[in-house]
């Protein structure tokens, strides 16, 4: 009993030591190893390089006739007739409109009959100053009211001419824009022709930074929506010097070249510019591209370190060649642009560039 006693008192200062070191032994038996952390995702990367050439241009318009003329009368008046409609063909010198002649005429009349007053009045004045009775101001004022009289029976002749719209050329009719029994203000437009000496061309709107890239004389080719199969060469042959106030564009024309194509005006088509100025821009291959949107993409970029951040990085498209994005803003020359591997990246995320493994 003694010797127990003895062993208890040299065990007890030691159990706390004893039941820690079971315990650690306890623990680290059952606890796991830490995970590794997950591996980054490998990318790999291309050189954005300088590029100079000259791309086309891309842009939308509306067919038109080279000459569209506005027709109208010269005088007030109540439209009697109109005789041809739209899309209708007409000759030079044909009668397209006119007003009710009841008035005019009834003007010219009036004119007619002032001016033969006129004459008989000066005719006595003669005769009554070769006989001293009307004095050489008499006769002077008697001349100056034929002349007057005269002028306004000229000016009512002449209105009564153009109470009637000829066609100044031949050509089709692009618009009607009254009907009989109208009153009319002078100079409003009533018919439009499209005069088809003249041709036919394609007005499109370019921002200044691409029109300072054409010039008279370039090339291109426009596609109609009624034709989309059947592309049309044509050739630039104005370039405005001013924006146009409400679109802040600059308009071009293209001439449209011989073409067997049925053609009417109002006709949208798709233009094809080719300048012949040169511009830099840069050159990423296309899978680099990770979103587009007409001329607006995104490309990730990243700095040539084997394990980097990558940045969502907008781009401005201006061409696509084949297996090449060609950009006109974002990027410059010798960014790293991730290729393999983009497609589901964040701004931000660690990569591993596996072209420098």
């Amino acid at each position: 009993m003694t010797r127990i006693v003895m062993i208890h008192r040299l065990l007890y200062p030691l159990l706390p030591a004893l039941s820690f070191a079971v315990l650690w032994v306890g623990c680290g038996a059952s606890a796991d190893p830490p995970a590794d952390p997950p591996p980054l995702p490998r990318v790999e990367v291309a050189t954005a390089v300088a590029r100079t050439q000259a791309l086309p241009l891309r842009a939308s318009g509306r067919l038109a006739s080279k000459a569209e003329i506005p027709l109208s009368f010269k005088i007030d008046g109540v439209i009697d007739r109109i005789f041809v409609d739209e899309g209708e063909a007409v000759r030079a010198g044909q009668r397209l409109a006119q007003l009710n002649l009841s008035e005019i005429e009834a003007r010219v009349m009036e004119a007619t009959a002032a001016l033969e007053k006129a004459e008989r009045d000066l005719a006595r004045t003669e005769r009554l100053h070769r006989d001293s009775v009307a004095t050489l101001e008499d006769l002077e004022d008697a001349r100056t009211a034929v002349e007057v009289a005269a002028a306004r029976q000229q000016a009512a002749r002449f209105n009564r001419q153009y109470a009637v719209i000829q066609a100044p050329a031949a050509g089709r009719i692009l618009q009607r824009r009254a009907e009989a029994g109208e009153v009319v203000a002078p100079g409003r437009p009533i018919l439009t022709l499209g005069a088809s000496s003249r041709g036919w061309v394609v007005r499109v709107g370019l921002a200044a930074r691409d029109v300072m890239r054409l010039a008279v004389g370039d090339s291109a080719q426009v596609t109609f929506n009624a034709h989309p199969n059947r592309p049309v060469a044509t050739r630039v042959t104005e370039v405005a010097d001013a924006a146009d106030p409400r679109t802040g564009t600059f308009e071009v024309e293209l001439t449209v070249g011989a073409t067997d194509l049925p053609l009417k005006s109002g006709f949208i088509a798709a233009a094809r510019l080719q300048p012949s100025a040169t511009a830099a821009y840069v050159a990423v291959p296309a899978a680099a591209l990770v979103e587009g949107d007409g001329r607006d993409g995104v490309v990730f970029t990243v700095d040539s370190t084997p394990e980097a951040e990558v940045q969502r990085t907008p781009v401005r498209i201006a061409e696509m060649l084949d297996a090449t994005v060609v950009l006109d803003h974002g990027l410059a020359p010798g960014a790293q642009v991730v290729t393999t591997g983009a497609v589901g990246l964040r701004d931000g995320e660690a990569v591993q560039v596996a072209n420098d493994d």
